[in-house]
């Protein structure tokens, strides 16, 4: 699935900026996995991961650090693949459009953070200006491929999104919590930018992006709301190891970002089942941080039996994970869990190797996969607890009690009291990334 969900997905966020111009033919039936669906989760893991991308490259840039160019590449190449995608369908004239605009207000942003930065108030008055002018023109290059939308809706979105990527700048100032508190508010956001074009996609051709009621039922809400939350926590994990092999204060923000997409993750669970299912499940979940942490620590000191020691409490996490989570729920296979939990382990492990070796841009690559592999959790996942559950994740749209956005779609573990009560009696500590070390 990996190789399918890489092509295939800049092809789909293509077709979602521009639409208006594919010819509309023939009508299909829906399925489990409709069209728009399928749309509609692309669109959001694609922009919420623009957020993330674009955030390391402020971080990077501000502070002048090694990995600047390897998170600029990466930033890039999700931009190439959506022109590239874009030009295969409507030529280099209407990609070199559209490349124009999305890549301008990428610049844009990073020049406001080093003018602010350098100091220089009369470059990052420029900078605002220019993102204020790109939020008209691309606002109104989506409502002509998007007429469903009204201009000022689309405007609304695309400048909420600027907004508050002008907050990342805070790296200038060093206020790394609001900064990190900052990406996570644009990730999130990214997902609503997304379910906004969806529909104004699917309105516009229905017949093409056919399954509007699955699309945007509970069982596509659990699904979109794993995808955000989980690979949420493949990029910050991301973050944390980089923070710890550079020995930086940012560490700490990244800590406390991390514990708040634990603790939403335990919240959207306790939401469903009650507290003790949130509390267990953050139990084995903080685990799982807390020795790829350690591993990361050893790593980052030089201590080989520290960090092989750490390496098997990554694996033994790992198995005791995924057959609690098998155990709870009869659809999921746990061989079969626990070799998409290696993926995403090992993933991180990799990129932690890479990155203490100096190897920045595979760094930064294997940070990528590791958000497609968390995709294929999370669809997997979901797809097992709707199955398990489906009086309470249809997979059409229904009259339902309306609920915050953080209390939908949470996961569905049943959990013994006897599980709560052994598991917290030997909790270890939330992962840690503060580490006694000047910032570079």
């Amino acid at each position: 699935m990996a190789t399918w969900f890489r092509r295939f997905l800049p092809i789909m966020l293509a077709v979602a900026m521009a639409a208006v111009a594919i010819p509309v033919t023939g009508q299909e039936e829906p399925s489990p996995e409709a069209p728009a669906t399928t749309l509609r989760i692309v669109l959001g893991r694609a922009l919420g991961e623009h957020a993330f991308l674009l955030g390391e490259v402020i971080r990077s840039g501000v502070a002048d650090a090694p990995d600047f160019d390897a998170a600029a590449d990466a930033l890039d190449d999700n931009s190439a693949d959506v022109i590239g995608a874009i030009e295969d369908v409507y030529g280099s004239d209407a990609a070199a459009a559209f490349g124009e605009q999305w890549n301008n207000h990428v610049g844009y942003i990073v020049d406001y953070g080093r003018a602010l930065a350098d100091g220089d108030a009369g470059a990052a008055q420029l900078a605002s200006e220019q993102l204020d002018r790109y939020v008209a023109d691309f606002g109104g290059f989506l409502a002509d491929a998007l007429p469903a939308l009204p201009p000022d809706a689309v405007e609304g979105l695309i400048g909420e999104h600027v907004q508050q990527l002008e907050h990342v700048a805070s790296f200038s100032m060093e206020d790394f919590a609001t900064a990190y508190g900052a990406i996570r508010e644009t990730y999130a956001h990214m997902f609503a930018v997304g379910d906004g074009l969806t529909v104004g996609i699917v309105t516009r051709f229905p017949d093409r992006f056919t399954g509007r009621d699955q699309a945007f039922s509970p069982a596509a809400d659990l699904r979109q709301t794993l995808d955000r939350l989980l690979g949420e926590h493949s990029y910050l994990a991301a973050l944390a190891m980089r923070a710890i092999l550079r020995g930086t204060t940012t560490g700490e923000a990244v800590e406390t970002a991390l514990v708040a997409n634990s603790d939403e993750l335990r919240n959207t669970i306790g939401s469903v089942y009650g507290a003790e299912a949130g509390e267990a499940f953050a139990v084995l979940w903080d685990e799982h941080d807390a020795a790829y942490i350690a591993y990361v620590e050893a790593l980052a000191d030089g201590e080989e039996s520290a960090a092989a020691a750490a390496l098997e409490a990554v694996s033994q996490q790992r198995m005791t994970f995924s057959r609690y989570v098998a155990t709870v729920n009869p659809y999921l296979s746990a061989d079969a869990f626990d070799a998409l939990m290696a993926d995403h382990t090992d993933n991180l492990v990799r990129q932690a190797d890479a990155y203490d070796a100096g190897e920045y841009g595979l760094a930064h690559h294997l940070a990528r996969e590791g958000y497609v592999d968390a995709g294929e959790m999370s669809a997997s996942l979901a797809g097992a607890i709707a199955d398990q559950f489906p009086q309470l994740f249809p997979d059409a749209a229904v009259p339902r009690p309306a609920l915050p956005v953080d209390l939908i779609g949470g996961g569905m573990l049943v959990v013994s009291a006897a599980l709560v009560a052994t598991r917290l009696a030997s909790r270890r500590p939330r992962p840690s990334t503060r580490r006694a070390v000047p910032p570079a």
